[in-house]
């Protein structure tokens, strides 16, 4: 009777394991190295609100983070490796920035979902035909609203009489490839009668500094190489008028930019990135909604102004700059 009992109660604690072993789910991140956090507010978000729908990390979720050795087209093989290891096992791909584009060469092949969090609109484009449809396909996400429209309008409403402007990129960055093609593609009624240039990194910071002064370039911008190389472009004295694609809180704007050149800019919050990706990943595992069927949705746009960049600069801001944005900087 002893042993029956044991047995029984051995039956039982196995069915239990085994149960929470099929229930456990698997959630893998793979981000690069992009300053300050290298997308440490996307993580955050996304483990606050699955905690919040009831996934308590080692009881029945896990997560893998993958971080890449470098932020460029060198990193692939790791992003390729890294889904190679984990895609039969993993219940979710949670994929950062360019690497997405690379991740969803084999992911598109499985049955495995993978949520971008975020990309640039453009960059999801490239992914998928809409981000306003369904999609049809095991791949959804969170996509940034960088408009080049939007950036050249700020530009002009801060200098009135800008002809000038370029978009500084470095062609060795694919992202900054992609938005490049968002500018040239803009229509001429939404370049503001501005002239856009476009000057490389990959030439060499030296080269840069002077192609701006040489063009007579007024203000410049980019994404991810004009972050980079910051401070060695801050030499040239010129506005910086940009996409600050930055895993900051909107609260740490003012901080972040107060001593920088960076007059004016666009803002998405990537820890609110995080948090619509745990939604959508919760409701994908409750079973509300599959992938296939899951809208990707755009991140909360934010405008701003730095009146203190501004001052330093001895740039005037008119008052219709001031109404057309969300935070002024002082």
């Amino acid at each position: 009777m002893v042993f029956r009992l044991a047995f029984i109660l051995l039956s039982v604690l196995v069915f239990c394991s085994s149960l929470q072993a099929a229930e456990m789910k698997k959630v893998v991140f793979i981000r690069y190295r992009i300053a300050p956090t290298y997308f440490a507010t996307v993580i955050k978000g996304v483990k606050e609100r699955m905690l919040k729908r009831g996934y308590v990390e080692g009881e029945n979720i896990t997560y893998v983070d993958v971080l890449t050795s470098t932020a460029d087209r060198s990193s692939v093989p790791e992003v390729l490796a890294a889904v190679a290891e984990h895609k039969d096992s993993a219940d979710m791909f949670i994929t950062c920035g360019w690497v997405s584009m690379y991740a969803r060469e084999k992911l598109k092949e499985s049955a495995t979902p993978q949520l971008f969090v975020p990309v640039l609109r453009s960059v999801a484009l490239k992914m998928l035909p809409s981000v306003t449809e369904a999609p049809k396909t095991n791949l959804s996400g969170i996509y940034l609203m960088y408009p080049p429209e939007k950036i050249l309008r700020l530009a002009r409403l801060l200098l009135p009489e800008m002809n000038h402007y370029a978009y500084v990129f470095d062609s060795r960055i694919p992202a900054d490839i992609i938005f490049k093609a968002a500018y040239e593609g803009l229509a001429l009624a939404d370049r503001h009668g501005v002239d856009i240039l476009y000057i490389d990194l990959a030439q060499g910071l030296d080269t840069v500094l002077q192609e701006l002064k040489n063009k007579h370039v007024e203000a410049y911008g980019g994404i991810v190489g004009v972050f980079k190389q910051r401070e060695g472009l801050a030499v040239s004295g010129l506005p910086v008028i940009t996409s600050l694609a930055l895993d900051i809180g909107r609260e740490e704007i003012g901080d972040y930019v107060r001593t920088s050149n960076v007059v004016a800019g666009l803002f998405n919050s990537f820890g609110y990135c995080g948090r619509q990706a745990a939604e959508m990943t919760a409701d994908i595992f409750d079973g509300k909604q599959t992938i296939e069927e899951t809208i990707p949705h755009p991140s909360r746009q934010t405008a701003f102004v730095n009146l203190a960049a501004a001052g330093r600069l001895q740039l005037s801001v008119p008052f219709a700059a001031l109404e057309a944005v969300d935070i002024v900087v002082r």
